[in-house]
């Protein structure tokens, strides 16, 4: 703990949760003054670090896949500006090969000062719907270096001392394909990171710089505390297991193994990537931020109670091969690093299902993302736009529970499905089909969630690229059977689409394109 300051339990309970809330301004701050329609159904997430840049809070709804990597790119920051922050600095990053996850997720970070010293930083990441890159939306699924993907923004000052920095921002922007949403959601993003900050300053107008401090390193032991206690309760030992991605395209034949070793000692959980396969010739690769955050996800899907920061990643350690898919390194290309991502949080889900059998889950849909980028001729000077879709599906089944219908994917949890009508009235797209597939789930005492077929219409438009990501045709999604004590239960997949059968599903489009 930070200084010769001691919490009360009340005083505690306070922080701890007026931390939380602080964050959860900040979400409220963003939906209210983001540009882009893909931040506005929640493709962000924001974060609260103390001053050393380790996690202190996130909010209640941020995303899945953001969770494990705000401490990293906060840090980075700190390292490339030591010594030169001010009150009023914002700065910009979304490098996925220090800690980032791709190139469309751009944080803004904000320090925090009391009494002419950095107390925290506060910190607010939103999906860009387009970074630069070959195609519109910045999903060049053909890359095999990042050169194609959009702009790598390393650390750079976006405010100086409350100056706007316009020919930075305006640099930054002009490489995109929609600069005008790119300054409205700079702008809106570094006004979330000032709403924490006031609520930040408020609480040490209350209570005192020296408790505030306490109180962001106490909740971190708290949350470590909590952790290794319920890890120390569980047996030593190993478990194994292996996922794919579906093929590497400029390799051969064969799909992409992902292995991943468990290993419980004492209070401590180490994840071994050993013998996962190298990069692969597609953007279906995960630099090492991105990867660590899929672990801290899946993991914490089975501690859903604790709040989430940095004492939660003291209890793990993560063994990846450089190099491979799952610790990508420059130039690599990683924007896919959603499908990855996906497979190691179900294999996670799969290795903790038999430790906690009680909470079992099996595997959810894959994710799939569509982008339909051109040039809107509903319009005389045909502007560019940009359809990003994703999809939700059906969850695994779960012990007593069948799996959820038609939700987010487990790698966006947090994220809306987005409505069809905000984005016929944004796009020259019309959705004339959008239902849940019935007995698309896998069967079973607890069946698997329910999928959706949706079909989409491009109408007045120019020059359109589609870009269509997604995984799990031949790497099928499975079943689960995990011997629970008070019933022997039997969980099948979530599906995709069309169809599951217990344990495994057939893979069928989500999508029809006319």
């Amino acid at each position: 703990m930070a200084g010769d300051v001691s919490l009360d339990p009340v005083t505690f309970e306070v922080l701890k949760n007026s931390f939380i809330t602080s964050v959860d301004q900040m979400a409220e701050q963003i939906l209210r003054t983001c540009y882009s329609f893909v931040i506005y159904n929640r493709d962000f997430s924001s974060a609260l670090h103390d001053a050393a840049g380790e996690c202190a809070a996130q909010g209640n709804q941020d995303i899945a896949v953001h969770v494990g990597t705000l401490h990293f790119t906060c840090k980075e920051v700190m390292r490339h500006f030591d010594g030169d922050m001010h009150e009023g600095d914002v700065f910009a990053i979304n490098d996925p090969y220090a800690g980032g996850t791709h190139f469309s997720d751009v944080r803004l970070v904000r320090p925090i000062f009391a009494d002419g010293k950095i107390i925290a930083y506060s910190q607010s990441n939103g999906h860009w719907s387009d970074v630069g890159g070959s195609v519109p939306g910045s999903f060049d699924v053909a890359a095999r270096e990042m050169f194609r993907e959009g702009l790598r923004i390393t650390p750079v000052r976006l405010f100086s001392k409350g100056r706007f920095c316009k020919d930075v921002a305006h640099l930054i922007a002009s490489n995109t394909r929609d600069p005008a949403s790119i300054i409205g959601d700079i702008q809106a993003q570094a006004q979330a990171t000032q709403v924490c900050e006031r609520e930040i300053l408020r609480l040490v107008g209350k209570y005192g710089r020296a408790t505030v401090e306490t109180g962001l390193a106490a909740v971190q032991d708290y949350v470590e505390r909590s952790a290794r206690l319920r890890i120390a309760a569980l047996p030593d030992g190993e478990w194994e297991t292996v996922d794919y991605i579906d093929r590497d395209p400029a390799g051969g034949e064969g799909m992409i193994p992902i292995r991943i070793k468990m290993t419980i000692r004492g209070d401590k959980v180490i994840y071994d990537f050993t013998g996962s396969h190298p990069t692969i010739g597609s953007i279906y690769n995960s630099a090492f931020g991105a990867t660590f955050s899929a672990v801290a996800a899946g993991m914490k899907t089975f501690f859903p109670d604790l709040p989430l920061n940095s004492g939660f990643y003291r209890c793990f350690e993560i063994v990846a091969p450089q190099g491979s898919i799952v610790d990508a390194k420059w130039p690599v290309a990683v924007t896919g690093f959603l499908m990855p991502f996906e497979k190691i949080m179900n294999a996670i889900y799969e290795m903790w299902s038999k430790l906690m059998p009680e909470r079992a889950l099996a595997c959810a849909f894959n994710l799939e993302y569509l982008l339909t980028g051109g040039r809107d001729a509903r319009s005389p000077d045909k502007p560019i736009f940009m359809f990003y879709d994703w999809l939700p599906g059906g969850w695994g089944g779960r012990n007593g529970k069948d799996g959820s219908n038609v939700t987010t994917a487990c790698f966006g949890t947090g994220l809306m499905s987005q409505p069809v009508e905000g984005q016929e009235r944004a796009n020259p797209i019309l959705t004339t089909e959008c239902e849940i597939l019935t007995d698309s789930a896998g069967p079973g005492r607890w069946r698997g969630g329910a999928g959706v077929l949706k079909t989409s219409r491009v109408l007045e438009a120019e020059n359109t690229v589609i870009s269509y990501i997604c995984d799990r045709e031949r790497a099928v999604v499975w079943g689960s059977k995990a011997a629970c004590p008070r019933c022997r239960m039997v969980s099948p997949c979530g599906a995709p689409g069309r169809s599951a059968t217990s344990g495994s599903a057939r893979s069928s489009p989500m999508y029809r394109s006319v």
